[in-house]
């Protein structure tokens, strides 16, 4: 019997707004689906499954209307799909900000793989963290930035995209988990008979665990940092006081000065740096000329 392949689709925003003052991230949903990277994962375990006669599960993470990546697994070829059933992904990056839930959710999925593909990253902010995340929970080896998969006397070999367009070869063991770049693979074409068949397949669906919102263990107030300080050199318990809340030192009260003209406040504000030793203008103009 052939390896078990397993690709890990998600079902993530793929044209995403991002706010310029916050920062945040809004999308709508009927712009959802698969990335250029996890379909060309699709497409290489696709093709180690014709050549190896292995057997390919598409698997994601996400609610009913997430079936549709699925089908689309199956159309290609796919021998089975399972959807874990999520449906807290209310705004876009909700997969990323949660990576290692996102890979517990697959794992529970998974039944001893031999290779597991993944994109290098999704489409609505991802970093790349759950193919990480996932090898940890397996145990698995992980290989990062793969642009090519091979066969070499039964093992599986991985071509890895390094800095100045360089290429890594690594040997990859079993198990194995591997990020795929969407880099000179596409997924094929189905045929329409396959596309009807897979809209009629049924979807293996595992429950998910249920999101707990967060236990408050303990509470405490803002302790700051410790710091040490000299210690004090009075001889009486008096001296040391004033030393340690700094009151001998000497200080300069705050002058208020205007409301001035723009031209006068300007010459004020140069006349202060310059008591103090910060460098103005006229002075760093005076230095060039004592330096000439």
């Amino acid at each position: 019997m052939g390896p078990q392949i397993v690709v890990a689709l998600s079902w993530s925003w793929l044209r995403v707004r991002v706010d310029p003052l916050t920062g945040a991230l809004d999308a709508e949903d009927r712009d959802r689906g698969g990335n250029a990277a996890e379909l060309a994962a699709l497409e290489h375990g696709l093709r180690l499954a014709e050549e190896l006669d292995g057997r390919v599960t598409a698997v994601t993470v996400g609610p009913v209307a997430a079936e549709e990546i699925l089908r689309t697994a199956l159309a290609a070829g796919a021998h089975e799909a399972i959807r874990v059933e999520r449906d807290d992904q209310l705004e876009p990056g909700a997969l990323v900000r949660n990576g290692a839930d996102t890979a517990k959710a697959i794992a529970s999925a998974l039944r001893e793989p031999d290779l597991v593909l993944c994109g290098d990253r999704s489409a609505d902010g991802g970093t790349g963290a759950t193919p990480a995340f996932l090898a940890a929970r397996l145990g698995a080896a992980q290989a990062l930035g793969v642009v090519r998969l091979e066969c070499d006397d039964g093992s599986l070999l991985a071509h890895r995209r390094l800095d100045g367009g360089s290429r890594e070869v690594l040997r990859l063991p079993k198990p194995a988990v591997v990020s795929v770049e969407a880099a000179g693979v596409r997924l094929r074409r189905a045929s329409l008979p396959a596309v009807l068949s897979a809209q009629k397949a049924a979807i293996e669906t595992i429950p998910g665990e249920p999101k707990r919102p967060p236990h408050v263990v303990a509470a405490h107030a803002f302790r700051p940092r410790p710091r040490e300080f000299p210690a004090p050199a009075g001889t009486t318990a008096h001296d040391r006081m004033l030393e340690l809340t700094g009151a001998l030192q000497d200080r300069t009260a705050p002058t208020v000065i205007g409301p001035l003209p723009a031209a006068e406040a300007a010459d004020e504000l140069l006349a202060y740096l310059r008591r103090y030793g910060y460098p103005t203008g006229s002075s760093c103009a005076a230095e060039e000329e004592a330096a000439k």
